[in-house]
């Protein structure tokens, strides 16, 4: 069984190409669609590919530690909540807050 190859990840101009497109009268044309499409589901399978791991090692350093969910939920929160926003921003969107 060989493995299908993965494909890069969208580039921000192409979004941003497929996004005016969009929002033009004629719309998305049918690749251009179908591109979107691939790129979410690919983005779908990351995301759950990269909590499953996340959530394995989390819970593998709270048996190690000896923590309880609380302790290691706490430590969680302490450091979300002291870490700055990366720069430059990995999502650069019109929406984006965290300023330049």
């Amino acid at each position: 069984m060989s493995a299908e190859p993965h494909p890069a990840p969208m580039t921000a101009d192409r979004l941003a190409a497929l996004e005016t497109a969009l929002n033009s009268p004629g719309g998305l044309s049918a690749r251009d669609a179908r591109e979107l499409l691939a790129e979410a589901k690919r983005a779908r399978e990351d995301s759950d590919q990269q909590h499953t791991e996340a959530d394995y090692w989390r819970e593998s350093y709270r048996l190690t530690k000896g923590l309880s969910h609380d302790e290691i939920g706490a430590i969680t929160a302490v450091r979300d909540a002291s870490k700055a926003h990366p720069r430059p921003c990995h999502f650069p969107h019109k929406t984006c807050i965290c300023g330049d």
